[in-house]
């Protein structure tokens, strides 16, 4: 089952290509979680950039601009959804009242379908089960 993994450079103190390198090798070793897919998300100014692929980690190449300073990284074992359709894989991005956010979730909501229901959310092309947390932090506001 999947993993989830990040990078804060609390001082600004490395270079983007120090934190490309060690999330790489953070990546990498997560991939024992699995392979199927990759994902990266990351603020950059004031916009958030989410970068994934139905990848193994080992295969992915991340290029971070100068002043990222926070990167939260998953690692994907299919479990919902097809991974081939990369709006199934992680993080997701939602908003709320303008503010962009990234989720990734390690584990299996078993109750999706139920709290699509009970809390009237909207429908929606992507089949993973996570994607339900997000419509309901984007619902709560």
């Amino acid at each position: 089952m999947c993993a989830i993994f990040g990078l804060i450079d609390y001082k600004n103190a490395l270079s983007a290509r120090a934190k490309e390198k060690i999330l790489k090798v953070l990546s990498r070793e997560c991939e024992v979680r699995g392979t199927d897919a990759t994902g990266f998300a990351f603020n950059h100014g004031n916009h958030l950039t989410v970068y994934k692929r139905p990848l193994p980690a080992h295969k992915m190449n991340l290029h971070l601009p100068e002043n990222v300073r926070v990167v939260m990284g998953h690692t994907r074992m299919t479990t919902q959804g097809c991974e081939k359709l990369n709006y199934n894989n992680h993080p997701f991005s939602g908003n709320v009242e303008g503010h962009h956010f990234a989720l990734a979730h390690n584990g299996v909501l078993y109750n999706d379908e139920e709290a699509r229901l009970i809390y009237d959310l909207p429908s929606t092309g992507i089949q993973t089960d996570s994607y339900v947390a997000v419509q309901l932090i984007e619902k709560a506001g």
